[in-house]
């Protein structure tokens, strides 16, 4: 099974075909999102949220549900990846600055989104730093396009500095709402030696 998401292009055309305005980004944080809130929520879940009025007999919505499916399982076993290789689906760096910044905002949306949909409608319960994180994804969402961006390599710098944060942190809120179910590890006292 490929551990790698669908390239952002696919996903892309596989919304096209369900024309809808939905960016990638925000899709994916959306799953995201509803998976670290409730990591039992199949696809349909998130699908029904996204699109209610899908119609059942359409061959390309049909074609867009597989990589939906897809990017669903993929999604899921990366958050639950111990190796930590949880990818945000982002624009590459052969997008401009500023369009990959919309989509980072995007994605923080879509994700709070997610969320709410998985029943986390209020972060004051959350651990202290599941509740940091998530008050920092809502300030990204909000700013929107509010950045001022020069291109400039300080801002490149930054941008991927903030993508790492924010994937590491949604790592750690979803290791806060879905700890790892295997039992913890115990060492047994060896024989003492004198």
């Amino acid at each position: 099974m490929p551990q790698n998401l669908p390239d952002y292009t696919i996903l892309a055309s596989a919304l096209d075909k369900l024309d809808t305005e939905i960016t990638p980004s925000e899709v994916h944080g959306t799953l995201c999102g509803l998976l670290c809130a409730n990591d039992n929520a199949g696809v349909d879940v998130w699908r029904q949220a996204l699109w209610p009025n899908q119609p059942g007999g359409d061959l390309l919505a049909a074609e867009a549900r597989e990589i939906f499916q897809q990017t669903h399982d993929i999604t899921r076993r990366q958050l639950s990846d111990p190796a930590c290789e949880f990818q945000m689906l982002l624009p590459d760096d052969n997008d401009g600055l500023e369009a990959r910044v919309n989509a980072l905002g995007d994605w923080c949306q879509g994700y709070l989104i997610g969320l709410s949909l998985g029943g986390i409608t209020d972060f004051a319960p959350l651990p202290e730093d599941a509740r940091e994180i998530t008050k920092d994804l809502l300030e990204i969402a909000r700013a929107g396009t509010s950045y001022e961006l020069e291109g400039s390599e300080e801002d490149e710098n930054a941008y991927v500095e903030l993508v790492e944060y924010l994937r590491v942190g949604v790592l750690l809120v979803n290791e806060e709402l879905q700890p790892t179910q295997a039992a913890p590890v115990t060492i047994e006292p060896g024989p003492t030696l004198h």
